[in-house]
């Protein structure tokens, strides 16, 4: 290889190690120029306190005690037939009816769980932009540091 190749690769080398730094000069300005601004939310006390969780709660017990009610009804009509046959017949008859009915309540809750659940990142979403926060934590995962935005996400979720 002669002195001319060889100073065309160094030269080719050089300004490959200047584009690298530069690049990364870039990046590091770029990057620093739009810092990170953390919110944390305590997530166990803004589900404690909405009213869109609690009324989801109350409307589940209710599905419950409805299911509850159609079970000890079938029991009772179950256990006034005499023939075994027929007993059999009306257990398994009851119990495809709880059954759906449960899987009906079951789909209507968790459509509501969904719902509240992106509700509740919308408003702590909200919170978090207007507040100039960029990255929201649950308060529990975080030791120290960021904004604390609990009080305002439960303000709008009472």
């Amino acid at each position: 290889m002669s002195n001319e190749n060889r100073m065309n690769y160094g030269l080719i080398f050089l300004v490959a190690i200047v584009a690298a730094v530069l690049g990364s000069l870039i990046t590091y300005k770029t990057v620093c120029a739009n810092k990170a601004a953390f919110a944390v939310v305590d997530l166990q006390r803004v589900v404690l306190s909405s009213e869109e969780i609690k009324a989801l709660s109350n409307n589940r017990q209710q599905q419950l005690q409805e299911l509850r009610k159609m079970a000890d009804e079938a029991n009772e009509k179950i256990s006034a037939e005499k023939k075994e046959d027929a007993k059999k017949e009306l257990s398994q008859k009851y119990l495809a009816e709880i059954n759906a009915k449960k899987d009906t309540f079951d789909k209507i809750h968790a459509s509501g769980l969904q719902a509240a659940e992106q509700n509740l990142n919308n408003i702590i979403n909200d919170i978090a932009k207007s507040e100039g926060m960029t990255v929201v934590l649950t308060k529990s995962s975080v030791v120290n540091g960021g904004k604390d935005i609990t009080d305002a996400v439960v303000e709008l979720v009472k």
